[in-house]
């Protein structure tokens, strides 16, 4: 039996958005606590989000942008400083926003694509060494929207998305909490 996954850009089965320039935050109203998180790159532990590490902002600044207004299954990745790190977004308890530095990958059609599956695919090699080949910039690489927007992606059907998605989420549980229990004997 052949396996037929169709290759598709990442343009065709998500949106990117970023905090354009004019919108970028000072780290003045960054706030300690507040009603609307706001997401930094730095917050990327493991393919998740550490909620403690996160500062606020005001409601204003929250709303500034509905395309980066975060939400549980939102698939992010870091553009600037640590290029290609990517978090699947679940726990998340409060509206969320997003620093400068960050995509938010939101799927067009959640019938033909899975999140967790697309969130796998964006996290395994494929697009560090995509990005490697493609990025600009001096010291600091940026991730263009202009190279994501063209980084290839190989669906199978929608059931089989389902079920790598899950298994690979549920092996990468197994590996965090076997990681966390070492860490504890040897501390």
């Amino acid at each position: 039996m052949k396996l037929t996954w169709e290759q598709r850009k990442l343009s065709e089965i998500a949106t990117m958005h970023a905090r354009i320039g004019w919108q970028n935050l000072r780290t003045s109203e960054f706030l300690d606590s507040g009603d609307y998180m706001l997401i930094t790159g730095t917050d990327f532990e493991d393919g998740t989000i550490n909620y403690s590490t996160c500062h606020y902002v005001e409601k204003e600044r929250y709303e500034q942008d509905k395309n980066i207004q975060i939400r549980n299954g939102s698939i992010l990745i870091t553009k600037d400083g640590t290029l290609g790190k990517v978090a699947y977004v679940q726990g998340l308890t409060m509206p969320a926003t997003l620093n400068a530095g960050v995509f938010n990958v939101e799927i067009k059609d959640k019938k033909e694509t899975d999140e967790k599956y697309l969130f796998q695919y964006l996290k395994a090699p494929f697009l560090m060494d995509y990005v490697t080949r493609h990025a600009t910039g001096g010291t600091i690489k940026h991730l263009n929207q202009s190279i994501l927007i063209n980084f290839p992606v190989y669906m199978p059907k929608k059931s089989e998305q389902e079920k790598i998605g899950l298994y690979l989420m549920q092996l990468d549980s197994l590996i965090t909490l076997h990681q966390r229990q070492y860490q504890k004997l040897f501390q």
